[in-house]
């Protein structure tokens, strides 16, 4: 899309957006709905050529290549849609959400499940999860396969997404993989810290408690989440400091 396509689009996905009226979302109408009838055919058409993809790292470069095409469309339908408090019936803003969070872009998809879940819009029907129960599975299962392979994910990301969701029905296996997520995360944080750090309150038994509460509220949800060993370990961690430190304030 040219610049001033990219505008047009804008422009007129928030017009559609906002002049939204009554409590079931909208469609769109007049030349917006014009508008929104190409970016449909442009979502078919990226939908094939995904489906004609079997690589998956094939299909998420070619999501990286395609999601600036649906920015300004999906910046003003959000911008309209959180003026008039009134959602519009729209196929884009789901498909570039599951695309954000697929390549990573997570904190960028973070708007469109806040809005997914306040205008209570539907997921496309070959998924067959609720938007939160969508949005918090895959953002935990990206954050435990990195934690799981020595990588690092943001702790914050995982807490926003949990803050989200919260209050949302889902499996309660869903939410200990994200409880699991959130304590591995903090976990790493903590021990990967110097003593030091620990200090005289404590921060980094405080941290590594942080984490364990996290992975029992798991364990709790899921017997079989896979986090007792990470426990066990932790509570070790958390002893050896604790005797450090009463061992000093002993020598003192």
């Amino acid at each position: 899309m040219t610049p001033g396509q990219r505008h047009r689009a804008r422009v007129l996905a928030a017009k559609a957006a906002g002049g939204a009226i009554g409590p079931a979302p909208a469609t769109h109408t007049g030349s917006a709905a014009t508008e929104y009838a190409l970016m449909k055919a442009r979502l078919g058409n990226d939908l094939r050529r995904l489906h004609d993809t079997q690589s998956l790292e094939g299909k998420i470069a070619i999501k990286r290549e395609i999601l600036p095409e649906y920015a300004d469309w999906v910046d003003g339908a959000l911008k309209g849609m959180v003026a008039s408090g009134q959602a519009v019936t729209d196929v884009i803003l789901p498909h570039v959400m599951i695309w954000r969070i697929d390549v990573g872009d997570f904190m960028g998809a973070m708007p469109l499940a806040a809005a997914m879940l306040r205008f209570q819009l539907p997921l496309p029907e070959r998924f067959d999860r609720t938007p939160a129960t969508l949005i918090c599975e895959e953002v935990a299962d990206e954050a435990n396969k990195a934690l799981g392979q020595g990588g690092d994910f943001d702790v914050g990301v995982l807490q926003a997404v949990d803050h989200l969701v919260a209050g949302y029905d889902m499996p309660d296996q869903v939410r200990a993989k994200m409880n699991a997520a959130i304590g591995r995360a903090l976990a790493r944080q903590a021990t990967s810290a110097d003593d030091a750090a620990d200090g005289p309150a404590g921060g980094k038994r405080a941290a590594i408690e942080a984490a364990i509460a996290r992975l029992e509220r798991a364990l709790q949800l899921n017997p079989k989440v896979g986090v007792k060993k990470e426990i066990d370990a932790l509570k070790r961690e958390a002893k050896r400091l604790a005797d450090a430190a009463k061992s000093e304030g002993q020598g003192a």
